[in-house]
C-alpha cells in the first residue's frame, strides 16, 4: 500500500512555489523613475489669498458706502465757478458750481441766529420750477455751513429759508436767499 503525504496548501499550490514570491514586484518598483511631485499650495498661501479678498472686498464697501463730500469735491474742482450773495437779514452766501462734476454747493458763513423755534433750511427748485427738493436742515445754533448738490442741469435755483426746528417738507414763504443758476 502506498501512503500519500497530504498536500499542505497553506502557501498555495505547488506549482505557485515555483513562483517569485511578489520578488518581481520588488523589482519592478525599484526599476520605476521617481516622478517629481509637484509642490502642493500652502495653507498659509491660501490663507493670505482669502484675507487679501476679504480686505479688498470690505475696502470697496467701504467707500462705495461712505457719503461723499460733494462741496469739498466742488471747491477743489478745477473749473469751479463762484457766486457770491447776501443773505437776507445778514450773512453772506457763496454758491460754487463745478460742470465737470455736475455738482454745486452753497456755502453760508455769518448768518444771524434763527427766529425762536426755527432754522435756516436749503432747497434746490427744479428747471422750470416744478419741484422743491430740501438739502438739507441747518443746525439752528450754526452760524456757518456748506451743503453739496448733484445734476445742475436739473436746478434752476438754490434757497434758503426759515423753517420750523424739523424742517418742513415744503419751502416757507420766508425766503432769505434765493440763487439762480447760470443755464
Amino acid at each position: 500500500m502506498h501512503h500519500e503525504e497530504p498536500e499542505d496548501f497553506r502557501y498555495g499550490t505547488p506549482e505557485d512555489a515555483t513562483d517569485d514570491l511578489g520578488l518581481g514586484l520588488v523589482d519592478d518598483a525599484s526599476q520605476e523613475t521617481v516622478r517629481r511631485r509637484s509642490a502642493p499650495v500652502k495653507k498659509w498661501m491660501l490663507v493670505v489669498g482669502a484675507a487679501l479678498v476679504v480686505v479688498i472686498g470690505i475696502t470697496a464697501l467701504v467707500l462705495a458706502l461712505m457719503p461723499r463730500n460733494v462741496a469739498g469735491e466742488v471747491a477743489d474742482a478745477p473749473d469751479v465757478t463762484e457766486t457770491s450773495a447776501g443773505v437776507t437779514g445778514g450773512g453772506q452766501a457763496v454758491l460754487r458750481l463745478s460742470e465737470s462734476l455736475d455738482a454745486g454747493s452753497l456755502e453760508l458763513s455769518d448768518l444771524p441766529g434763527a427766529p425762536d423755534q426755527q432754522t435756516y433750511q436749503v432747497w434746490v427748485e427744479s428747471v422750470g420750477g416744478g419741484t422743491v427738493s430740501s438739502v438739507e436742515v441747518l443746525d439752528p445754533k450754526d452760524t456757518k455751513d456748506t451743503v453739496g448738490f448733484k445734476s445742475l442741469d436739473d436746478i434752476e435755483s438754490v434757497l434758503v429759508t426759515t423753517e420750523p426746528v424739523d424742517g418742513s417738507n415744503e419751502p416757507s414763504d420766508t425766503k432769505v436767499l434765493e440763487i439762480d443758476l447760470p443755464h
